[in-house]
């Protein structure tokens, strides 16, 4: 990208180089699909910069078109380049998406950033998912009733209010849950539902855009399910408020409780965590779930019925 004098000095610092590296050194997966916003910002905006990302998860990035180059991240070396960082001050100044607070410390401003990540299968992925799981006629929705370790304990909806929900689904849906052997088991048992043990995030993310809809805390795969454009129910709780962590394509719940946001892990005096991650009730989930499915047209009969 040729730049006179003046335009030079006027151009953000990312935007003039012909090489830029990014890195992002938290562990929760949602973080790291951030850095596909902003690789996405910087092809916008210079087609032709040669862009590497560092990342605790490099494999999200295979196939990304706005991406040269994904290197795993050897701690306890620092990568090179930029760091994607939106924690300084915390708690960030409300009125902006995450997303915006990150492009905007990195310069990437004078235009609309689109507020969602990105995520690119390969044709041998989805066709692998389409075997694990062949076209049927019953919906398919992904749960995620377990945040993980790197998540605030804050962010994790009751597992109580899980089993209620689960147990509400009608029976002719299908539910799928990825899972690892250290995790909670699933708090209900169901009919037509399959837990997966995988760690492949590869396999994970192409069955994940099979589904018709995820309903899951604010997690990683929440991210995901919105860089897969998959429609999603997410459910906050009083760590972190959705017009900030959230994605307007999706159905965004959270509590009404005057104290949150709290900001706090593990929780504000009030709750300590136990109050907010019981406040979305089961039966809000589930009808927003099946509005999804309704709008999708994959509601099943009996369902619409009020079986």
């Amino acid at each position: 990208m040729k730049l006179n004098f003046k335009t030079w000095f006027l151009t953000p610092r990312i935007l003039r180089e012909k090489k830029v590296s990014l890195h992002r050194l938290s562990k929760p997966l949602g973080d790291a699909l951030f850095l596909s916003t902003v690789t996405r910002e910087i092809r916008k905006r210079n087609p032709a910069c040669e862009i590497t990302v560092y990342s605790h998860w490099p494999l999200l990035f295979y196939n990304n078109p706005d991406i040269n180059a994904f290197k795993p991240i050897r701690e306890p070396a620092v990568p090179p380049g930029y760091p994607i960082v939106y924690e300084k001050p915390w708690p960030p100044r409300r009125g902006r998406h995450v997303l915006q607070i990150i492009c905007d410390r990195l310069g990437l401003n004078g235009k609309k950033i689109e507020p969602r990540t990105y995520y690119y299968p390969t044709v041998k992925e989805r066709e692998r998912a389409r075997e694990i799981r062949p076209p049927g006629g019953r919906p398919l929705v992904v749960v995620h009733p377990f945040s993980g370790f790197f998540a605030a304990r804050t962010k994790q909806w009751h597992f109580s209010n899980w089993k209620r929900f689960l147990e509400l689904i009608p029976g002719e849906i299908e539910t799928m849950r990825f899972s690892n052997p250290d995790e909670p088991a699933t708090p209900a048992e169901r009919p037509h539902h399959r837990d997966l043990q995988t760690t492949d995030i590869r396999l994970m993310a192409s069955l994940l855009e099979l589904a018709d809809a995820f309903v899951g805390q604010d997690s990683g795969l929440a991210h995901l399910a919105t860089a897969l454009g998959v429609p999603a129910v997410v459910i906050f709780t009083g760590f972190v408020p959705p017009d900030m962590f959230g994605y307007s394509q999706n159905i965004n719940l959270a509590p009404e409780l005057p104290y949150i946001p709290c900001w706090q892990g593990d929780g504000c005096p009030p709750c300590k965590g136990e109050i907010c991650t019981r406040a979305v009730q089961p039966e809000q989930v589930l009808e927003a779930l099946l509005s999804i499915l309704e709008r999708r047209k994959k509601l099943p009969e009996p369902s619409k019925a009020g079986a």
